[in-house]
């Protein structure tokens, strides 16, 4: 494995280089990462690395002054530099100490996967490590295997305007392809689990399908790659229209042999989605995103199929106006945290969409959707809940990998009942603290006109919810509480001072003397003249 140490003094550069660049691929490991001159010395010393990538400027040492001091230390140890100036005296005296390369920030990750390569071709040829023909020619396979792969990794990446300056005759020289001036199409495959248990081997049998694959197409057709992304394998095919119905034909045996001998044992699911025919390279990326589109699908067109892209076209209006009707009656039951209300609204709901078509990518924009409506309004009318971001990405994960509807919603389900399960414990110990506040504001505004909205609005409840929380609570509604401080003020009023019966009415909220007399008599049994009486 070849060693290396990389050197600037931006953290970021340094971890967007380790970022670019497959290293166990291309036979290499980073060793470590220094940020000034001075660490960089003392890793290479310690290290004993193959490559340094090292920027021109740094404290410390610069980059000319590590490469001086280094090749002391080490003679044969290959330099890589990287800096943001391009003046050309850097650029000669970086040569002069026999740097193999000189990049220019932003750095750029085919420059540096094709620099990287070349520095290891001198260092194998260096230490002597190829000595036998057959050695030789596996490592230059196994380069044009990388450099292709990279190639394929830009284009899907990036718009494919990186590479439309060139001809095709220039991409299969500079890359190693065979690609003819006809059809480009990208044909996805994605293995489902049946079961919720670890299966071991799901990449070994992922990796036995695409060699089956490959095999059977590599001399068939004009060109072949395959591009793995983290769940999904993709395949890129370069062939001519008189080949299609051989390739169509090729996958649906694919797909039944695996049904055959391997879904009724290992319990595993293999779908296959074809993505959109193209005839410009720069064009691949939309061949690419159409194909994921496809496999998407199979939530709506079910696991173990082969999905042509288009297959499935949503009905946007209708689905738009269907969940416009949805979320204003949902709205209403969260606000409301009303567990059998957002039930059976989601249940309602699912079965309207599932009467319109809808592809597998709006089906799960859909749920993520009505999940971020749900944590938004009860957001809006500050009900708070400390899981939130975890258990939306865990939802987020869960969806990204689904193939059911039916289990898409169920998700939801379980999602927004652990949000009320949290809630109902978290509010065990938040409304003590809240009811507290709305009691003590109560107690010193009960002489003024104050209104169920004005305590809710003050201790950020909408007042539907306060309402109810607040008589389960304290046992009182909100006016029943009110007058009961407003009577027993009154009674300390009667007892404690001589002052009118009528001016008492007043300083605890009171306009009108009758209505003030009744609700005493209703509070206490007695007029407030007879209670004076009594008490003073």
């Amino acid at each position: 494995m070849i060693r290396v140490i990389i050197a600037d003094d931006e953290n970021r550069i340094c971890r967007l280089i380790m970022k670019l660049i497959d290293w166990d691929e291309l036979g290499m490991s980073i060793v470590g990462t220094a940020n000034n001159g001075l660490e960089a010395l003392e890793l290479i010393e310690k290290e004993s690395p193959d490559i340094v990538i090292t920027d021109i400027r740094m404290p410390g040492y610069d980059g000319l002054q590590v490469i001086e001091r280094a090749k002391a230390i080490n003679k044969d140890l290959e330099f890589i530099i990287i800096s943001g100036y391009s003046h050309f005296e850097y650029a000669k005296s970086a040569i002069s100490y026999g740097v193999k390369d000189y990049l220019l920030k932003p750095i750029n990750q085919e420059e540096l996967l094709n620099t990287l390569l070349r520095v290891k071709g001198d260092i194998i040829k260096k230490k002597g490590y190829i000595n036998l023909e057959s050695e030789y020619k596996f490592t230059l396979e196994n380069d044009r295997y990388i450099i292709r792969k990279s190639f394929l990794d830009n284009l899907i990446i990036s718009d494919g305007n990186n590479f439309s300056h060139l001809t095709i005759e220039e991409i299969n020289k500079r890359y190693y392809f065979h690609f003819e001036p006809c059809f480009f199409q990208i044909i996805a495959l994605r293995l489902d689990q049946l079961v919720d248990e670890d299966i071991f081997d799901i990449n070994n049998i992922m990796e036995r399908t695409l060699e089956a694959i490959y095999s059977s197409l590599r001399d068939a057709i004009c060109d072949i790659e395959v591009i793995i992304k983290k769940n999904n394998s993709y395949i890129l095919m370069n062939y001519r229209e008189e080949q299609k119905q051989m390739i169509k034909d090729n996958f649906s045996k694919v797909l039944a042999d695996f049904d055959l001998k391997i879904s009724q044992t290992k319990k595993v699911k293999l779908t296959i989605g074809f993505g959109k025919r193209v005839i410009k390279i720069k064009d691949i990326k939309t061949s690419y995103e159409s194909a994921k589109l496809s496999i998407e699908d199979r939530i709506i067109k079910g696991i173990g199929e082969l999905i042509h892209y288009g297959e499935v076209i949503t009905d946007k209006s209708s689905l738009n106006d269907m969940f416009l009707n949805f979320s204003r009656k949902f709205v209403k039951f969260v606000e409301r945290l009303d567990r059998e209300g957002i039930k059976r609204t989601l249940s309602e709901f699912k079965k309207e969409v599932h009467k319109i078509p809808i592809g597998g990518r709006e089906y799960k924009t859909l749920i993520l959707d009505i999940a971020n409506i749900y944590d938004l309004t009860l957001k809006s009318n500050n009900i708070k809940i400390d899981y939130e971001n975890k258990e939306y990405k865990r939802l987020e994960d869960i969806v990204k990998e689904s193939y059911s509807t039916e289990f898409l919603f169920d998700e939801l389900l379980a999602y927004i009942n652990t949000s009320l399960i949290l809630l109902d414990e978290d509010m065990a110990n938040k409304n003590l603290g809240q009811i507290t506040q709305a009691k003590e504001y109560i107690e010193a505004n009960y002489m003024n006109s104050i209104t169920l909205e004005d305590v809710g609005a003050y201790i950020g409840f909408n007042p539907s919810y306060f309402s109810s929380l607040f008589k389960k609570e304290t046992g009182f509604s909100f006016v029943e509480y009110l007058s009961k401080i407003r009577m027993e003020k009154a009674k300390e009023l009667l007892v404690e001072s001589d002052l009118r019966i009528q001016d008492i009415c007043l300083m605890v909220g009171y306009n009108d003397v009758k209505y003030f007399s009744k609700l005493f008599i209703k509070y206490t049994g007695l007029k407030p003249k007879e209670y004076r009486k009594i008490f003073m």
